[in-house]
């Protein structure tokens, strides 16, 4: 349970970050190897979907 737990922590914040990242720029995304439609689906995944 305390490994979900710490996956789902981790999802959120990542997908966070990618918010983030995408208004401040669509480079930063560029710069992490994501396209920008790549980074707006993993923004739409609920935290417990890997």
């Amino acid at each position: 349970m305390h490994n979900t737990l710490a996956a789902w922590i981790a999802r959120h914040r990542y997908r966070r970050d990618l918010v983030r990242q995408l208004e401040l720029g669509n480079h930063l995304v560029k710069d992490i190897g994501l396209t920008l439609e790549q980074a707006l689906t993993e923004i739409r995944k609920p935290f417990w979907r890997a």
